[in-house]
């Protein structure tokens, strides 16, 4: 691999994020319960700043920092605890304790997105390898705001229009169906069920 294979890079963090239904469910409960571009920025972009140290901590290590067998369970279990967390605590979308909820989470799943990229840095090394990470990541932005930005649009036209009783709902609603499926998830990541 050479510097004109970057560009495949950040494809491949496209991809990888829009093929990853498990991330997308976790960025969707998160955006959930947010109610402005603000809320919402600062949430997601915490959640970045995680996954991108991770991501760029196991490249630099040259091996997972976590088992597979460990993480993946981890991060279905954290669309499963956003969603219980929309709920139940509601209020809480936009605490200081949500934001540290979304960096933990974050760290877990940056290990989950790095798997992947691992195995095609083995034949690249030095400058090369930093721009593949850079455009890998900025990559996996651009699929989450894929999801991110028409989702937020749609709840906030609903708010628009249904005020207090629609965010309620949309909150409660959203979070079950997400909810079922990061039990999904889970027992796919444990074996219990075939993953598809």
């Amino acid at each position: 691999m050479d510097w004109n294979s970057l560009g495949t890079f950040f494809n491949f963090g496209v991809k990888h994020v829009l093929e990853g239904w498990d991330h997308l469910l976790f960025a969707a409960a998160l955006v959930l319960a947010l109610r402005g571009f603000w809320e919402v920025f600062k949430v997601v972009g915490v959640f970045t700043l995680a996954h991108s140290l991770t991501v760029t901590l196991t490249v630099v290590r040259g091996a997972p920092l976590l088992p597979p067998w460990f993480v993946e369970p981890c991060i279905a279990a954290s669309i499963i605890f956003i969603c219980l967390e929309n709920i139940f605590l509601p209020g809480s979308a936009v605490s200081v304790r949500r934001l540290a909820v979304a960096f933990l989470f974050g760290l877990v799943h940056g290990m989950g997105l790095a798997g992947a990229l691992l195995e095609t840095l083995s034949d690249m090394s030095g400058a090369v390898v930093a721009w593949a990470v850079v455009l890998f990541c900025v990559g996996v932005e651009v699929g989450h705001l894929c999801v991110v930005a028409p989702l937020s649009a749609v709840l906030k036209m609903g708010r628009d229009q249904g005020g207090e009783t629609f965010h309620k709902r949309a909150l409660r609603g959203g979070s079950v169906v997400i909810g079922i499926g990061g039990v999904y998830y889970l027992l796919a990541s444990l074996g219990l069920l075939g993953r598809g």
